[in-house]
Parts: structure tokens; sequence; C-alpha cells
């Protein structure tokens, strides 16, 4: 029996909701306020999306919670099985390599970090990515490597949108 269920619990609903959601939100409310940054940012959320697909086809990799020794927090605790029903339709078995979450999450932060009004979330902004990086890696959804692949991957992506 896993220890923690209400820490773990919250870790898969970050891990599945929220990292996706901050960034798809912060880039709405950037684009419905007319932000010029918009553009660079979302230039930079695709580019990493798409820099991500070749690496998934060249090194297609199941996430650690696939592996003995190692608990699928989400069904585990959540009772979310990745694997069946529509969940498995539009999700990728074999992407963990690089983080996208992570990546993201990088991309976020950047937005966040140079656009918020509010000073306290611009110096909070640098934090966001080692907290989903925790999440991912306590969640056993991603190696250390994969997010270190996905935070380079959007600093690249980051640098080519500029």
């Amino acid at each position: 029996m896993l220890s923690r269920t209400r820490l773990l619990a919250g870790l898969n609903v970050g891990y599945a909701v929220f990292n996706f959601g901050l960034t798809i939100g912060w880039l709405m409310r950037l684009f419905f306020t007319r932000r010029p940054e918009f553009h660079r940012l979302r230039r930079g959320a695709l580019l990493t999306f798409l820099g991500a697909q070749p690496i998934f086809l060249a090194f297609p990799t199941a996430p650690p919670r696939t592996l003995e020794g190692f608990v699928d927090t989400i069904y585990e605790v959540s009772r979310v099985d990745l694997d069946s029903g529509l969940v498995a339709k539009l999700y990728n078995p074999v992407a963990a390599m690089p983080s996208i979450h992570v990546a993201f999450a990088v991309v976020t932060a950047s937005g966040l970090a140079e656009t918020s009004d509010s000073a306290l979330v611009r110096r909070l902004a640098p934090a966001y990515p080692p907290i989903v990086a925790f999440t991912v890696f306590a969640t056993a959804n991603h190696y250390v490597l994969d997010g270190v692949a996905g935070a380079a991957l959007a600093r690249v992506a980051l640098r080519v949108a500029r």
C-alpha cells in the first residue's frame, strides 16, 4: 500500500491537468489581452511540441511506472487507467522522452516571469519547472533524463521563437 495517498492524489491531478491547463490558460490570457509576447511564446510552445515528435519516434520510451518495482500512482491512487478507454486513444504510452510536461513548464515559467503583472508571480515563476519535474518523477511518469531533455528542448525552442 502506498503512503501519503493525499499527496500523490494531488500530484496526479497536477500531472494530468494543471500543467497543460496553466500553459494553455496563460497563452489564452496573453491572446485575449492582446499582449505582443503571445506570438513568440505560442511559437515557443509549438516548437517545443514539434521538436519532441522526432525524439518520440527515434527513442520510444515508456514511463518508469510501467516497470516492475515502480507504482502507477495515477491508477493506484486516482483509479484512472491511462492504458484503456478514451484516455488510451489520446495518450502515447511510449512518449516519456523528452518530458513535454517539464518542457511546457519551462515555456510557461518563462512567459509568466516575463509578462505577469504580479511581481510575486514573476518572482515565483522560476520555481514552476522544478515543481513540475518533482511531480513527474514522484508519480513515476518520467525519468530524470526525460525532464532534463524536456527543459533543454524548451530552452532551444524559446531561443528559436525569438
